[in-house]
């Protein structure tokens, strides 16, 4: 074999092993580098979950004590059987469309209405989804009940408004047990 020959031979192996070093060394830097990004994933979850357990809102627990007992069994008791009044679900019968007279403020077209296959009494509050304004709210609704002609309780300005009409559910005693909310479009003419 001529030495010509034999020089490009073993350069052509040492241009394949520098390829697998770098190939290596890339995929290493890789792994380097999708560890880190998991590593900081998890600890900015840990910070976050670590907030919102000592925020402000949440309610310090409470050491139970034989002088107070009674007391935190009577309020785990009293919110026990307020989760189980919850209705798990709830029929909205109502248009999505409301339009309403800017000199009048009364709508034609609005129309809500309590089937009497749901579990509870319900208000409702229309909040336009700009302003968080509440324009409209709502007698108490028996089951059964309906609801049309409704008049706004504060005026808008003539034009298209995207709403939300914010449905309380409530028990016996007028309480609010949960709330569903359900989009509508209002018209100002």
């Amino acid at each position: 074999m001529s030495s010509e020959t034999q020089n490009t031979e073993e350069k052509r192996k040492g241009d394949g092993g520098k390829k697998l070093i770098i190939a290596i060394v890339a995929v290493v830097i890789i792994l380097l580098i999708a560890s880190v990004s998991v590593m900081a994933a998890l600890l900015v979850k840990s910070k976050d979950e670590k907030t919102i357990a000592g925020s402000p809102e949440e309610k310090p627990r409470e050491v139970i004590t034989a002088e107070n007992v009674e007391d935190v069994m009577a309020e785990m008791e009293e919110a026990q059987k307020a989760r189980e009044n919850i209705p798990q679900s709830y029929t909205v019968s109502q248009s999505s469309d409301w339009v309403f007279s800017k000199d009048t403020l009364k709508s034609e077209n609005a129309y809500v209405k309590n089937d009497a296959s749901n579990e509870t009494p319900v208000y409702f509050d229309l909040v336009v989804d700009e302003t968080g304004e509440i324009v409209y709210s709502s007698p108490i609704l028996e089951l059964g009940a309906e609801l049309d002609g409704i008049t706004l309780d504060k005026p808008l300005e003539t034009g298209n408004y995207v709403c939300t009409v914010v449905y309380h559910l409530i028990d016996e005693d007028k309480n609010e047990l949960t709330y569903v909310n359900i989009g509508v479009n209002v018209t100002v003419n």
